[in-house]
């Protein structure tokens, strides 16, 4: 009878000891971010008990909207691309997560990169992003946009200087006529009329009258 009781014993000692084993080398639990905790092994993976006990996302990790999950964001350390898997469109670089080629960090979001902007129009969130691509834009309205007085080529990418009738310019897509047809050409390093474009014609002669009536006062 004392042995089966000492074997009894032995048994749910040993049950216990293992239990709390495993409890000691559980890595993470299932307490989400903002919810309360006791120690860090309470919250999810990526995640540590602030001082206020409740679980926070781990430095270069951000919540989901959920906060069941922290995933990678910009800046973490990385080995390989697959430590930054859970962050969009990115890659290891130089051993930290960084946004692919052609895409850029989303400002409110640092674990999305968001495609960078390829030609006047598409969607932008700061002024840089357009700058660096267009050199001569603005991010208006979340759009990038050429500034005043330039216009967008598709042959360079990039926002150049508008040339109107009679400026001086190099090439052919420098000119612009004030309703952006595509009615001037750059001839002799200046912007003329395309031969039969008659529209151009009227407004050169409109343009020539308009600059006699402005300088008449000057000249009686």
């Amino acid at each position: 009878m004392n042995v089966q009781l000492f074997k009894l014993i032995l048994f749910f000692a040993t049950f216990q000891s293992l239990s709390c084993f495993q409890l000691d080398t559980q890595e993470y639990g299932n307490a989400k971010v903002g919810e309360r905790c006791e120690r860090d092994r309470n919250c999810i993976q990526h995640a540590f008990c602030f001082t206020h006990m409740t679980c926070q996302c781990d430095q270069y990790y951000s919540p989901t909207p959920d906060k069941s999950m922290c995933i990678a964001s910009a800046g973490l350390t990385c080995t390989d691309d697959s430590v930054c898997s859970s962050m969009t469109n990115a890659v290891c670089r130089q051993g930290i997560c960084a946004c692919k080629d052609s895409y850029i960090l989303d400002i409110n979001n640092s674990s999305n990169c968001i495609v960078r902007p390829l030609v006047v129009g598409d969607l932008c969130q700061r002024t840089d992003e357009c700058q660096d691509t267009f050199d001569r834009a603005m991010c208006i309205n979340g759009r990038c946009q050429c500034i005043t007085s330039y216009h967008f080529v598709n042959a360079t990418g990039k926002c150049i200087q508008t040339r109107f009738l009679y400026n001086l310019c190099t090439k052919d897509y420098e000119c612009v006529d004030f309703d952006n047809k595509n009615i001037l050409e750059c001839k002799d390093g200046q912007c003329v009329c395309k031969n039969g474009q008659e529209t151009c014609s009227r407004g050169a002669t409109l343009t020539s009258i308009g600059i006699f009536v402005v300088l008449l006062p000057f000249i009686y």
